[in-house]
């Protein structure tokens, strides 16, 4: 009897520590990324995705090698003060937010008429 309640206990353990670690603060559910794209960027909400799969392999917690470029669109870190402003958000914490970080790309996008500020933009 006292193997199975030591053995249902661990398994209790375990599962509510797996599942903390996935609502950790910044992080975003497996799936989510397509929906901020949709979300986001609406009607070239295609477009975004060929880009965000060229910058990041549609990766929201992917980080440029040189650590200058976060996220899902590879926001980088010379935008860390208008990120702050357009999303109220701080980019080290939730640059790496699959929201977070393709609202900073719409605005990006919008301010700058286009797919320009991406090295990936001729995926577009």
């Amino acid at each position: 009897m006292f193997k199975r309640l030591r053995a249902g206990t661990l398994g209790v353990v375990l599962v509510a520590a797996l599942g903390l670690g996935a609502c950790q603060p910044g992080s975003t559910p497996p799936g989510s990324a397509e929906d901020a794209i949709r979300q986001g960027f609406g009607p070239i909400a295609d477009q975004a995705m060929r880009v965000a799969q060229c910058e990041s392999g549609m990766d929201p917690g992917a980080v440029s090698p040189g650590g200058g470029n976060w996220g899902l669109f590879q926001i980088n870190t010379v935008h860390t003060g208008e990120f702050e402003a357009v999303t109220g958000r701080p980019f080290y914490n939730d640059s790496l937010d699959a929201y977070a970080n393709t609202a900073y790309a719409v605005y990006l996008y919008n301010q700058s008429g286009g797919w320009g500020p991406w090295s990936c933009g001729w995926a577009a």
